[in-house]
């Protein structure tokens, strides 16, 4: 997704209008975020930086850092923080699987949909666990099944596309069995276990209802 070349704070973008959309999700998922007024955050896949100023307002004596792989998103992030004039925030082009990350720093660490898309979600989990303190939470928002999902039903069927068609999946994260599967594989990992084992808030939604989870790792 890009944003239009030029755009000011104040004039509307493809970026907005995403975030506007997802507004419901959003406010399920600020709550769950549970950010502290001196924590240090990280962003991963923050986008155009909706998520990442929630965090800054509320680490208001603590840090935030976006990490995205797109520089146009990450443009207009940057433009929307300083409008916003929020000084504890940073953003930072990069792939989270490879992007070096400070070790054992980040109190919390957030993505709203950035997760699901990752070509190694071991690598780039393993690299979210080094920059981890002990016992720092992850919260993430991902999709619900494919099935519970009629917005993208209704057009696969209307379009007569085949699901597995199209490379990424947007839904890799949303079944709760392969989910488990993976946490467990997550868990071998040396650096990653730590993490993992700790308390793992989840948001999981779909345009029908929503519904979160703690702990869902064991």
């Amino acid at each position: 997704m890009a944003t239009e070349p030029g755009a000011t704070p104040g004039s509307l973008t493809i970026a907005d209008q995403y975030d506007a959309e997802l507004r419901r999700h959003h406010e399920r998922f600020k709550a769950a975020m549970r950010i502290g007024p001196s924590d240090r955050v990280l962003d991963v896949g923050c986008g155009a930086g909706q998520t990442t100023r929630e965090a800054a307002r509320l680490a208001v004596s603590g840090s935030v850092l976006g990490v995205d792989v797109s520089e146009s998103m990450l443009e207009r992030a940057r433009s929307l923080t300083a409008a916003e004039g929020l000084g504890n925030v940073r953003y930072e082009l990069g792939d989270i699987e490879v992007h070096r990350l400070p070790r054992e720093h980040f109190d919390v660490i957030i993505s709203r949909f950035g997760t699901m898309f990752f070509a190694d979600p071991v690598a780039a989990f393993r690299n979210i666990a080094r920059a981890a303190r002990p016992q720092a939470p992850l919260v993430m928002l991902v999709w619900q099944p494919h099935h519970r999902n009629e917005w993208s039903t209704a057009l696969q069927t209307a379009l007569g596309m085949d699901k597995t068609s199209s490379g990424a999946d947007p839904f890799s994260l949303g079944d709760p069995p392969p989910l488990r599967a993976f946490s467990k594989r997550l868990a071998s990992l040396t650096l990653a276990s730590r993490m993992f084992r700790s308390q793992c808030s989840m948001v999981r939604t779909s345009r029908r209802r929503c519904q979160s989870c703690a702990a869902c790792v064991s």
